[in-house]
C-alpha cells in the first residue's frame, strides 16, 4: 500500500491493540472500510489474511472476523482459500444510505430542540466554536501541510457536534439506528470531498451554526429541515468526489452482498 495524504481512516485503528478480541475486529473493519472509501484499497482487489495480520501486528483470527463484518455490510466477498474481494459501494448505495441517515439525524435534531438542557446547549455551542477553530486552522495551512493531526481535529470536532445532538435527543433507539448506518457508511466520509475546498468547509460550518441556533430557540421543525439538508449535501459531495476519483463500484453490479 503506497503513501497517501491524510484521510479520515488514518486514526481508526490507533486505539486498538492485540488481544482486544471482537472490539479489535470491528476497529479493523472500520479502518479497512475507510481505506476502501479513500481508494487506498481499490475496488476489485483482494484482502489477504496473512498480509493484514502482519500489517496490524495481530493474529489472523481478528482479521478473519473483521472480513466477515465487511462481508455482512456488503463491502467484500469472502472466497474460501483466497481471501476477500473488495466490492466497495456503488453511488446508489451511498445515496440511499445518505437518505436514511439524513432523515434519522434530522429527527434527532428535532427531538434535541424539544429536549435539550441548558448544559447540553452550552456544550453544543462550545462544540460549534471548536469546529470553527478546527476549520480555520485547517484552511490556513497549505494543502501539503494538512497532516493527519490537523485532519483528526476536524473530524473530532464534527463528531462531537453531531453526537451532542444525538445525546440531547434522548432517544436510545435512534442512536442505535444511526450507529448502524455509520457501520455501512462511516461518519466523516465527507472529509474526502471537503478537505481541499475551503468554500465547502465554510458552508459546512455555517450549516452547523444554523442548526445549533434552531435547536437553541427550540425550533424543532427548522432544526430537522436544516439537519436533513446538511447531511444530504455532505453525502452528495462525497458521491461526487468518489465518482470523480473512480472509487465507486459499477452500479450495474448487484446492490446486495454477493455472498453471506
Amino acid at each position: 500500500m503506497g503513501a497517501r495524504g491524510p484521510g479520515p481512516g488514518d486514526w481508526s485503528f490507533e486505539s486498538t491493540s492485540a488481544g482486544k478480541g471482537r472490539t479489535s475486529s470491528v476497529a479493523i473493519a472500520q479502518a479497512l472500510q475507510r481505506r476502501i472509501l479513500t481508494g487506498e484499497i481499490a475496488v476489485g482487489s483482494w484482502l489477504r489474511h496473512e498480509a493484514l495480520a502482519a500489517e496490524f501486528g495481530i493474529s489472523r483470527t481478528p482479521i478473519r472476523e473483521a472480513l466477515h463484518v465487511l462481508q455482512a455490510r456488503g463491502i467484500v466477498t469472502i472466497v474460501r482459500n483466497r481471501g476477500a474481494r473488495v466490492n466497495g459501494h456503488s453511488s446508489r448505495d451511498i445515496r440511499e444510505l445518505g437518505e436514511v441517515r439524513s432523515e434519522l439525524e434530522g429527527f434527532a435534531a428535532q427531538l434535541a430542540a424539544e429536549r435539550i438542557t441548558d448544559e447540553q446547549l452550552e456544550q453544543l455551542r462550545g462544540s460549534w466554536r471548536g469546529f470553527r477553530d478546527a476549520i480555520e486552522e485547517f484552511v490556513q495551512k497549505p494543502s501539503q501541510e494538512r497532516d493527519a493531526e490537523t485532519a483528526a481535529r476536524w473530524v473530532a470536532a464534527n463528531d462531537e457536534f453531531h453526537n451532542l445532538i444525538l445525546e440531547a435527543s434522548g432517544n436510545r433507539q435512534l442512536r442505535v439506528s444511526i450507529q448502524e448506518i455509520h457501520h455501512r457508511l462511516p461518519p466523516n466520509s465527507s472529509y474526502l470531498a471537503y478537505s481541499g475546498r475551503e468554500r465547502l468547509l465554510r458552508q459546512n460550518l455555517a450549516e452547523h451554526d444554523k442548526i445549533a441556533e434552531a435547536i437553541g430557540r427550540n425550533d424543532g421543525a427548522t432544526a430537522r429541515r436544516l439537519m436533513t439538508a446538511h447531511i444530504r449535501r455532505a453525502v452528495m459531495a462525497t458521491v461526487d468526489w468518489m465518482e470523480g476519483k473512480g472509487l465507486l463500484r459499477d452500479g450495474a453490479e448487484p446492490d446486495e452482498p454477493l455472498a453471506r
